[in-house]
Order: structure tokens, then sequence, then C-alpha cells
């Protein structure tokens, strides 16, 4: 069906602009819907923190029906105790599970947005003369940003590849103070997570806790269960889910002021 509008019907509309995130996501675009992703995030993210805060709940009533009990009756305050604790054990893992489905869904999210923005900064910073292929494949190679040179050959080292093109294209003076940090953090995450489960080995454990302190990462950015007082399974803490999502939002709003400057 085709809608036609009157000119008064439009008046006032020709002074509407896009804001500079949604002006960054059209020109970003490329078969790819990145703000429909984030909300698909988004409800997977609060869904998880639903079932977190039930699991709470569950313990606390458990708690409550144990102090209701008569002190003289040790066979249901032992059994409840014990379920009491299976409750405990299970809530460790379901929180890293939750953590895991964080960290699984921003990291790459995050990744693939970079790569659009070079992607679509690469094609207006292309020559003319596009009928060298030869020249086409390195400029491929040199806009992707998962991609460095190191000791004369490609390596795959995300962060740097960002903090590279983003200095070469003019952008970095765009992005938020301390995107990087941020990054870091968050895939040095992801990497343990994806390539040791929930309970990692204790000395990547031990690695990971001197890299928070070492790396001056806030406190409150990981969470973690302990075992005789050592860490044991880290999660990503809410506040660090919720700095994840800003940054986001900061990146595509410093990518659309970039565009105002460019296009000025």
């Amino acid at each position: 069906m085709t809608i036609e509008w009157e000119a008064d019907e439009l008046r006032g509309f020709e002074k509407f602009r896009l804001s500079r995130k949604d002006h960054a996501l059209f020109f970003i675009e490329n078969e790819r819907d990145f703000e429909a992703q984030l909300y698909a995030i988004k409800a997977a993210l609060s869904r998880n923190k639903e079932a977190e805060k039930k699991a709470v709940e569950n313990i606390e009533h458990m708690r409550s029906q144990i102090d209701l009990l008569d002190p003289e009756d040790h066979r249901n305050a032992d059994h409840l105790n014990d379920h009491l604790t299976d409750m405990f054990h299970e809530s460790v893992y379901s929180d890293a599970a939750h953590s895991m489905s964080a960290v699984g869904m921003l990291a790459p999210f995050i990744e693939s947005l970079f790569v659009a923005i070079f992607e679509a900064i690469r094609k207006v910073e292309k020559p003319t003369d596009e009928v060298d292929p030869r020249q086409n494949a390195f400029r491929d190679l040199y806009w992707n940003p998962q991609l460095v040179i190191k000791k004369g050959e490609f390596g795959n080292d995300l962060i740097r590849g960002i903090q590279e093109l983003a200095r070469f294209s003019g952008l970095e003076l765009f992005l938020p103070d301390g995107y990087e940090k941020t990054l870091t953090a968050l895939f040095a995450y992801r990497n343990n997570m994806f390539h040791n489960g929930f309970e990692w080995p204790a000395n990547k454990v031990e690695k990971f806790q001197n890299r928070v302190k070492n790396k001056h990462w806030p406190e409150n950015w990981f969470h973690h269960s302990s075992k005789n007082d050592v860490p044991w399974i880290y999660y990503m803490s809410e506040d660090f889910i919720q700095h994840c999502l800003k940054l986001i939002d900061e990146v595509l709003d410093g990518v659309g002021e970039y565009l105002e400057k460019r296009e000025a």
C-alpha cells in the first residue's frame, strides 16, 4: 500500500534530524540490523536477571522455612539444610551460566560492530581507481580491525587493531574515554570463559586475578565465588554489564558525531 502525504501533513518534518546514534546505525547498515540485535541482547539479559532474582527468593524462602522449624526437629532441619546447601551450589553454576551468556552476547556484538564501522569508513575512504584487485585485497585486510602487523606478518589483536584504525581515520577523538580498558577486560573474560568453562584451572584464575589488579580494572566489574578463601568462579557484575551496554551507545553516538564533522 502506498501512502501519499499532502504538503500540510509534511510541514515541520523538513527540520527533523536523525540522532547521532541513528545516523551511525544507518551508516554501518549492511544487511545486519545492529539495533534489533541490541534489543534481543537486552531482553535476554533481562530474563537472566529475573531468573537470578527468583533463585535468591527461593533461597530466602528456604531459610525462612528452616527458621520456623522446632529447634528439636533435627531430622527435618538436617534435610532442609542439605537442600539449602544444594540450592547455593546450584546458584553458583547458574550465575556462571548467566555470566557466560552475557559475555557471549556482548563481546561478539561489540566485535562485529567495530568491524562494520570500519567496513563503512573504508567505503568512503577508498580510492576512485579500483582496477587493481591486489590493491583492493590489501585494502580489505587493512580495514579489518581484527588484524594487525606483528613482526612483519598479520596477527590477531582486535583491540590494537581498533586503536590503530581509529587513530588513522580520525575516529579516535570521538570514541569514549577508556574504551580500550573496557574492551580488554571484556575480551579477557570472554576468552577465559569460552576456553576454560565455568571453572578455570587454578593458574588461569590466579592469572586473571592478577590481571584485574595490574590493569587497575574497577573492583565492581567482576565478582567471584571462593573456595577456602581462594577465588573459584568469576562472574561479570551487573555494573560491568551495564557499563558495556553504555559503551555501545557511546560508541554509536561518537560515530554519529564523527560523521557530522566529516559531512560539515
